[in-house]
């Protein structure tokens, strides 16, 4: 769980949960949402009322009773340039006051219902109970060139290497790039060189392990060369590499030698 959480090229913070005083004299639960596109292209958003709900201790289950600006809970919702955002006001009608263990649940439209929780007055974002709206093949298809671009520019930024490890070997590795088939899929490909152009006749590995947000290994790869094999360059692809979890979610991946 977290306090803040990007997903799909959005970055989502719950800036406020409390009694909203303005509102009077009702003065009704709200909700109030910053959702800032962090991709390079302009984003549609739209956020179902009858799909976000508060889930209270107290008093059980209550659908979101209005949503401001009301654009966001139109059908067609409206869209949020790249690197911008919008403050989302969430009003629920029942809840006057909020106790530990009570959930929200945030549904945008034709993208994800995605959980928070109240914990020792704070609330976190659930990541690992995010539910996909639509089947997973439905969802693959609406990944757009731009996404990709964003999400292989961020995994690039992931990567770990240890060039002083390359150096033992008498290797250098460079050029690493990415391939997205979908947002759970990829592949991984890096030149590896002789260095100096002299080349090994001892057989070497190269592996790729990737963390997940828990910084836990969840996938690991390994490709072997034989030293007579290699003629000091080569191409290095890893995958299609299949994941339980979205890429984005990705913390970091190294990429070594090993014999």
């Amino acid at each position: 769980m977290q306090k803040e959480l990007d997903f799909k090229g959005l970055h989502l913070e719950l800036l406020q949960a409390d009694v909203d005083k303005e509102d009077f004299p009702r003065e009704r639960f709200r909700a109030i949402l910053r959702i800032k596109n962090v991709s390079e292209s302009k984003k549609k958003i739209a956020i179902k009322e009858d799909g976000t709900k508060y889930i209270s201790k107290k008093t059980g289950l209550e659908y979101a009773y209005q949503i401001i600006p009301y654009q966001f809970a139109q059908s067609d919702g409206t869209f949020i340039n790249p690197d911008s955002f919008v403050d989302i006001k969430i009003r629920f009608d029942i809840v006057k006051e909020s106790h530990s263990g009570d959930r929200m649940e945030l549904e945008l439209r034709d993208l994800a219902i995605i959980p928070l929780v109240l914990l020792d007055n704070q609330w976190y974002w659930c990541t690992n109970e995010i539910e996909y709206v639509g089947s997973e093949s439905e969802f693959r298809q609406e990944m757009t060139r731009e996404e990709k671009k964003f999400l292989k520019k961020q995994l690039k930024s992931k990567i770990e290497h240890f060039e002083s490890i390359d150096e033992k070997f008498g290797l250098l590795l460079q050029n690493f790039s990415f391939e997205i088939v979908d947002w759970n899929t990829l592949q991984f490909f890096c030149e590896v060189l002789a260095l100096d152009g002299e080349t090994s006749k001892e057989d070497f590995n190269i592996d790729m392990v990737i963390y997940d947000k828990y910084n836990d290994i969840a996938n690991l790869k390994s490709m072997s060369k034989y030293g007579n094999d290699f003629k000091g360059f080569e191409v290095f692809g890893f995958g299609p590499i299949q994941l339980d979890f979205p890429i984005d979610e990705i913390s970091k991946i190294r990429i070594y030698p090993t014999r």
